[in-house]
Parts: C-alpha cells; structure tokens; sequence
C-alpha cells in the first residue's frame, strides 16, 4: 500500500509520546534533543496533517487533549511494533525471547529483585536483564513509553501512594506482597534483647535515626510517633543503607521497611523490636504494559508473587513482631 502524505513519521509520533510523558514540550524537547521552537513546530504540523487539535497549551505546562490521548495510545502500539522491527533488522530477533527490561522503586530493586532473579532461574549468562530504578512517574513513564517490560513498586515509593491508584487503565497491576515496617536497632543496644513490647512513648523518647523529611517513609513514622508527646531528638540521613550502619554501630533506635534489613538481621548485625501497636505496611504491585508481558518477565512476577514475604522467615524478629504477623506468615508458609 502508499501511505497517505497525512501520515504520522515515527519520530512525530515519539515526540508527542514525550510530551505526555513530561506534561511539557520543553522537556519532551531536551529529551529528544531539539529546540523547543522546532519541537512546538512538529507537533503543530502534525495537527495540521491530521486534523486534530492534540495538545492543551499553557503557561505551566502541555497536556494532551481527548483527541491527543486516542493517538497516543495508538502511537505507543507503533512504536513498540517499530521497534521490534529494528531489533529484527538488526539481527537481535533471535535474542528478543532472552531479554529483560525491568525496572523497581529502589527499595525494591536493591532488596527484593535480586533475590526474586535468582529464585526464578534466571542465568545472567543466558539472558539479557536490564533493571532500572525510579519514582512512581518514572516507572508509569517507562511502562507508558514501551521503555521496560514490567516495573516493581513499592508504597513507601511516594508518600501516600496507592499502587493501583497511580497508573490508568493502559496498565496492569497485580498485588505481589505486603512490606511492613518494623523498629530496628543494633547488636549492642539494650533492646536487642528485650522480650517485651515497646510502647510508642518509649520510641519516641529514644535516640532516633530518621529517612529525610518528604520521604514517603517518613511520613509514614512521623506517623507512628504522632501520639507520644515526649521530646525526642534524631539524625537525618537520606538513604536506607546509611540508616543501618549508624544504627548497627550505635545504640540508636530506626524504623524501616522489613525489605530492607533482611540480609542484616540473618547476619546479626540488626534485630527487630516487637511495638505494642500495630505497625502500618504498604502493598508491593508488579505493573506492566496492557499488551502484555514477555515469557521472562511472567515467570519473574510468578515467582514474586509465589509464598513470598519481605519478613525473614526464621529469624527471631517474626517472633518479635506480634501474632497477627505471625499468623500471616504461618499462612504464606503453609
């Protein structure tokens, strides 16, 4: 068939994908290596060509219209067939069913993926698995842009965040797991060995270490600590990893996610500290494309979904969390 003049080329249509993604011409621009004049040139070109009127412009930014939305889930589907097509040209066809495109928020991705990789059989000789991180926009924008196969997120992400609130109906969601907070402290603090519950008071009034304010984390402890009305005094720092190690060389006191002390906890260096209330959790969510997942990227969300828990089965910190957690877990195990 000859395609008609009016029709689309790939880069108009990429572009216009960009601009959905960033709410901005300027930034889709930046991203494609283009002026903002001649980017605003192209896209009101293809207006014109097709008649339609595709983006609402203003002072604060782009965003597309009714009729922009309809082409863009249609440009998405093209340029996902585009590129196949190049990787076919390229003589990558053959490797396409050995490729991985994953991305996580990074509390995942730098304690949960690893270890679901490995459970699923994955060989990082045998197979191509590119694992990016991010905030919950950045992976709706990947999933959005045929960027990654299947993304990862977590509640403590974005403050407040529902995971299935957070992508429109172009995206699939399934629940994977619960990711629960817990009271962490070191080896040498005189709560590691405590048989009793803490009270929130007791918390509050400690030597606290605390994620950075505006972190979904912190909200989520600032919380927990709400109630107690004692003076407290803390440590900021803006990373998880920098939180164990002042803890563990310490005597102070931290909240965390279960996720991310795992591998602390086997080892020793940390331990859980059961508290007389119940602690909150946030839900983990695989998310992907609605055209569907590769054979890979199934397999990874069946094995994450699989009798999975971010809770280290066996260490003396289930027993320390309280018999509504261990009941769950009893259940995941059975």
């Amino acid at each position: 068939m000859v395609l008609p003049s009016k029709m689309p080329q790939l880069a108009d249509l990429d572009l216009l994908l960009s601009v959905e993604s960033f709410g901005s011409v300027g930034k889709a621009a930046q991203a494609h290596s283009l002026s903002q004049p001649a980017a605003s040139i192209r896209i009101s070109a293809m207006e014109r060509r097709l008649g339609l009127r595709l983006l609402e412009r203003s002072p604060t930014g782009s965003k597309l219209t009714e009729e922009g939305e309809l082409l863009a889930r249609y440009a998405r589907n093209v340029m996902h067939a585009a590129r196949e097509l190049l990787e076919f040209g390229s003589g990558f066809r053959a490797s396409e069913a050995k490729r991985l495109r994953v991305a996580a928020s990074p509390a995942v991705s730098e304690h949960l993926l690893p270890e679901w990789l490995n459970r699923s059989g994955f060989s990082f000789g045998e197979a191509r698995v590119e694992v990016r991180t991010g905030s919950v926009d950045t992976l709706r924008q990947l999933i959005r842009a045929s960027q990654v196969d299947l993304a990862f997120i977590d509640g403590w992400c974005q403050a407040g965040g529902h995971g299935q609130k957070l992508f429109r109906d172009d995206v699939v969601t399934q629940y994977i797991c619960d990711d629960k907070l817990a009271v962490v402290v070191g080896s040498k603090h005189p709560w590691a060995k405590r048989s009793g519950p803490l009270t929130v008071a007791e918390l509050a009034s400690a030597q606290l270490v605390l994620r950075e304010r505006g972190s979904g984390l912190r909200e989520f402890t600032d919380e927990l600590l709400g109630a107690a009305r004692a003076p407290r005094g803390y440590v900021e720092f803006p990373s998880n990893a920098a939180i164990k190690q002042a803890v563990a060389t310490s005597r102070r006191v931290t909240v965390l996610n279960v996720s991310t002390v795992r591998s602390e906890l086997a080892e020793g260096r940390l331990h859980l500290v059961a508290v007389d209330q119940e602690m909150p959790a946030k839900p983990i969510y695989a998310a992907w494309s609605e055209r569907g997942l590769p054979e890979y990227a199934r397999e990874l969300v069946e094995i994450a979904a699989s009798k999975v828990s971010p809770m280290p089965v066996g260490d003396r910190g289930t027993r320390l969390a309280g018999p509504r957690l261990m009941a769950e877990e009893t259940a995941k195990t059975a």
